[in-house]
């Protein structure tokens, strides 16, 4: 059963051998005998590692989207109350919800680009061709 100083070493080992890897640019080899272990063990800290941080950082961006939802969420709420009242603030309280809105849809992906798989068949390229060939022959006309 591991400890919790044992814990507290394995992350050590794990950031040093991340430091060294991608700070230094070292080879496993390289790593391993600088800090006395094995080639397969320093590779399976930075596995680790790499799966740690990966962790983390997907925790902290969505805590920062979340907190950023929630700010856009209150922004909005407070806004309301003016546009719908006519007055002087209505247009400018309205535009600062749309603007809300679009930061809002930003955070949740929905302006994110869509890929597609096209492919071009020799059928398509010769169709262009002729449909090109025509507007040619119209200009000419």
């Amino acid at each position: 059963m591991a400890t919790k100083r044992d814990t507290e070493i394995g992350r050590m080992r794990e950031d040093q051998v991340m430091l060294l890897r991608t700070r230094d640019r070292l080879e496993f080899r390289e790593i391993a005998k600088l800090i006395g272990a094995d080639v397969k063990n320093t590779y399976e800290a930075w596995k680790r590692g790499r799966a740690r941080l990966h962790q983390e950082a997907t925790e902290a961006f969505g805590t920062y989207v979340g907190e950023q939802l929630a700010t856009c969420r209150q922004a909005i709420d407070g806004l309301m109350p003016m546009v719908l009242v006519p007055g002087a603030n209505a247009p400018k309280a309205g535009e600062a919800i749309i603007r809300a809105l679009d930061h809002e849809a930003k955070l949740l992906g929905f302006y994110a680009p869509v890929r597609a798989n096209v492919t071009i068949t020799d059928e398509m390229t010769a169709r262009v061709k002729a449909l090109a060939d025509e507007l040619a022959a119209l200009d000419n006309a």
